[in-house]
């Protein structure tokens, strides 16, 4: 299997011990490690998806 180089904008980056997704979400840093590329990138997606949604307004 091939080693893909990732670019620095990608969320998405492999260490030794698998992939690691890193997006921003609400001002922090959320970091989710995965054991497979294919999930990686479902969790930056999905992590991106939620942060590009303004927060509501409405009280409970």
């Amino acid at each position: 299997m091939e080693n893909m180089t990732m670019t620095s904008e990608s969320p998405v980056s492999q260490d030794n011990e698998g992939w690691i997704v890193r997006v921003k979400v609400g001002g922090r840093i959320q970091e989710v490690r995965c054991t497979s590329e294919n999930q990686a990138r479902y969790f930056a997606a999905v992590l991106s998806f939620n942060n590009a949604v303004p927060p509501s307004r409405m009280r409970n």
